[in-house]
């Protein structure tokens, strides 16, 4: 009985070892759009540690947008905020609050970071992208061509996963891609409101 107890005990040790524990993915963010200025004043995206990080850094404009250090971010699960389209005649609101896919999500960022030949970095860039309604959560490593190869390891993107950013030269990939709600009147409860 004792030398069953001890098999499935050992048994439950191997399997725990080699589960793959969380871990922070990006100490950077960025907002912005991809079609002219914007308002992200509400914008936060949450990660299965617990933590998360806003992303509201008011007027952007253009990739990858205004910048700014979020500490330590891990895999993100959720994605809530409210954004505005500035145009010459009207205003347009936008609101989103959405589940991400956290599994997925840390499967496409454990591939970027194992995707370079020679590079190692580790802690990347969490981005957040609008156009009008729609969303995109991105992540990225900067990989520095002057003193490393960029170039992926055969292999290393059997999903095709990693793709070139908005501008040419970073490569991404996508977390979320989602559309939010819209408005010509601000939300209730929005930072808009008043």
């Amino acid at each position: 009985m004792k030398i069953n107890l001890l098999l499935i005990l050992t048994t439950l040790l191997f399997l725990t070892g080699c589960e793959k524990k969380p871990f922070y993915v990006a100490s950077i963010g960025n907002a912005g759009s991809l079609d002219g200025q914007y308002g992200i004043r509400d914008m936060s995206v949450s990660d299965i540690l617990g933590g998360g990080a806003g992303f509201g850094y008011g007027a952007v404009n253009g990739y990858p947008g205004a910048s700014a250090d979020i500490g330590r971010m891990g895999v993100p699960n959720h994605i809530e905020g409210f954004w505005a389209k500035y145009e010459e005649d009207a205003t347009t609101y936008f609101r989103i609050s959405a589940d991400i896919d956290s599994e997925l999500a840390e499967k496409k960022i454990r591939t970027l970071r194992s995707y370079y030949e020679s590079f190692k970095g580790q802690t990347g860039s969490m981005q957040v992208l609008v156009k009008r309604e729609r969303v995109q959560v991105l992540y990225s490593l900067y990989c520095p061509s002057h003193r490393a190869d960029c170039s992926g390891k055969e292999g290393a993107d059997p999903n095709g996963w990693v793709v070139d950013s908005p501008i040419k030269g970073l490569d991404v990939v996508v977390l979320f891609d989602g559309k939010g709600e819209m408005s010509l009147t601000p939300f209730p409860d929005s930072p808009y409101e008043n």
